[in-house]
């Protein structure tokens, strides 16, 4: 009876472990059937990312970067597109050789004929104004058209005040700066006659309307878009009243729009 008793009582620890295994089991969701086991996992699911995309993205942006931004419209001094008006005041020295029916140069000497006169002299030159009108269609080409009129007579050479009315081009390097250099090349008509005031026994000087060629250089500052200030150093000859060169100087403003 005793080893009966044993004998069951350690069948019914051996029996104790199977209702947890149990509940274990049952604790566990069942596999869903419904999927599918092709199906790709999350980590196949994202693609990669596009590392040619994002290298461009990078150019680009540094491209970008490099890029100079446009300056200010107040900082712009290229001429392109806008209209001129420059005043400027002229001096020089006049180097004249006469034909034999142009106007004296020189005090008229009595002991000489008319024809045996003084061929060959120099003399400053009255000081005159500029006033021309431009107008750019580029930056570095600026064509103009002006008119200079002389403050006073010319004794020597016994004519009235210059007049002259022309047309040129200033032609500018380092266009887009604010300090610039310029060439002039211009042709123009003198057309200003005599003061009359001499006069001597076969002596009947010839005024005759003269073709001018003036050629000059200098610089030229704009302190702004629409204001610069300009110097230039040149020569303008004339072929058909005599042959005479006068060598000068203007300074001046110029005024720009729009």
């Amino acid at each position: 009876m005793k080893a009966r008793t044993y004998w069951s009582f350690f069948a019914l620890l051996g029996l104790l472990p199977l209702p947890a295994q149990a509940a274990d089991k049952s604790a566990d969701p069942p596999p869903d059937e419904s999927a599918d086991p092709s199906a790709p996992t999350d980590k196949s699911a994202d693609p990669p990312p596009d590392k040619s995309a994002a290298a461009s993205a990078d150019k680009s942006a540094d491209k970008s970067a490099d890029k100079p931004a446009d300056p200010p419209p107040d900082k712009v001094f290229g001429h392109k597109g806008q209209f001129g008006l420059r005043v400027g005041l002229v001096g020089g020295y006049n180097m004249v050789f006469r034909y034999d029916q142009s106007p004296l140069c020189s005090p008229y000497d009595a002991a000489k004929p008319a024809s045996e006169q003084q061929k060959f002299c120099g003399h400053a030159a009255p000081l005159a104004i500029d006033v021309a009108a431009s107008f750019a269609p580029l930056d570095f080409i600026e064509p103009y058209v002006f008119m200079r009129l002389g403050l006073s007579g010319e004794t020597q050479t016994d004519t009235l005040p210059v007049k002259i009315l022309g047309a040129g081009a200033r032609i500018y390097t380092m266009s887009d700066s604010a300090f610039k250099i310029f060439i002039e090349p211009a042709l123009a008509c003198e057309f200003e006659g005599g003061a009359g005031t001499v006069s001597y026994p076969g002596y009947n000087p010839q005024y005759k309307n003269d073709l001018l060629i003036h050629l000059a250089a200098g610089p030229q500052i704009d302190v702004a878009r629409y204001v610069g200030f300009f110097a230039n150093a040149g020569l303008t000859t004339g072929i058909l009243r005599g042959i005479h060169t006068q060598l000068e100087l203007q300074a001046g403003v110029q005024a720009r729009l729009p």
